[in-house]
């Protein structure tokens, strides 16, 4: 385990990195939301973009891993709705609990993490279960966040809402429009092509970075000693990858490396996702951003012990 800990701990220590500027104050407070943006608006769009529009889809595209990653995280979203039950939250505060539960730091942890382990091959996956995340999860629980609040209005209102904040999202519309590129078949052009890959290439350390920047902006000892974040980190760490091992290898019968790709996946710690929605729609984020904490703080363990179990896979 120690071996395999040490493979994904540089990940780790760019976000380590992160959190020390932020606490030393090499890095002032507006670090943290500006590198966010510049992440969100100009870098991961772009890195997404280039894996979407160029890669050969009919040669790597994979029913049986979209359908583990769709079921396993929706899976997840219903214990995390459970949990926000318990709690006697309304509807809204309830699908904030399903994303914290659900929602893996796909685009942000993922990245590097999977090509650490699996190299360039990992790339498409990645941007599918990116892509599922958000299309799936985030517009769920955005639905049941307009239902709540504008039960009152017709379905097709409710659902317009919805799908205006999707378009408006970037990471959503950039592999979007990598696919609609692909499709014409014609190759980017090479100054395209380096604008794509220079700025995307700044993605990953730097949205590592900006989570430990968040990271550091928050208590754990409040994170910690909270029995709902510790569960909603229990269900995203350890339930949301067994129900994905489950999937994967025994209904399913994935391949082992692309299996392997889809329960990781499904390791990794909660994304800030959920925090952004709570933001936006005015719901109480504490028991959010504690599960991010948390879960990104343990996850280097919990995700090493997923590969022991299961067998890393090297590039």
């Amino acid at each position: 385990m120690l071996s395999t800990a040490l493979i994904i701990l540089p990940v780790f220590l760019i976000i380590l990195a992160g959190y020390g500027s932020r606490k030393t104050g090499l890095l002032g407070e507006p670090a943290s939301s500006e590198l966010n943006r510049f992440v969100v608006w100009l870098a991961l769009p772009c890195l997404m973009f280039d894996v979407v529009a160029t890669t050969d889809w009919r040669a790597v595209w994979h029913p049986g891993f979209v359908a583990v990653s769709v079921v396993s995280s929706f899976a997840a979203f219903l214990m995390g709705l459970i949990v926000g039950k318990v709690r006697g939250l309304n509807l809204a505060d309830m699908s904030v609990d399903g994303l914290n539960a659900s929602y893996s730091n796909s685009a942000y942890i993922g990245f590097p993490l999977m090509f650490l382990l699996f190299g360039e091959a990992s790339r498409p996956f990645v941007v599918i279960a990116a892509a599922l995340t958000l299309m799936c999860l985030f517009a769920a629980s955005v639905l049941l966040i307009e239902i709540a609040q504008h039960g009152g209005q017709r379905g097709h209102i409710v659902a317009a809402r919805v799908g205006k904040s999707m378009l408006r999202n970037p990471i959503v519309m950039s592999p979007v429009a990598g696919f609609g590129w692909w499709w014409t078949g014609i190759p980017l052009p090479q100054s395209a092509d380096v604008f794509v890959s220079l700025l995307g290439g700044a993605a990953s350390p730097a949205a590592l970075v900006a989570i430990g920047l968040f990271l550091a902006a928050r208590p754990l000892r409040e994170a910690v000693t909270n029995p709902f974040v510790q569960t909603l980190t229990a269900i995203k760490l350890v339930a949301h990858p067994a129900v994905t091992a489950f999937l994967a290898l025994y209904i399913f019968q994935l391949p082992h490396e692309i299996a392997l790709m889809a329960i990781v996946m499904a390791a990794l710690p909660t994304g800030t996702g959920p925090f952004m929605v709570a933001e936006f729609y005015a719901r109480d984020g504490r028991v959010t951003s504690g599960s991010i904490l948390l879960s990104t703080t343990i996850s280097v363990l919990t995700i090493a012990a997923v590969l022991t179990w299961l067998g890393p896979s090297t590039p």
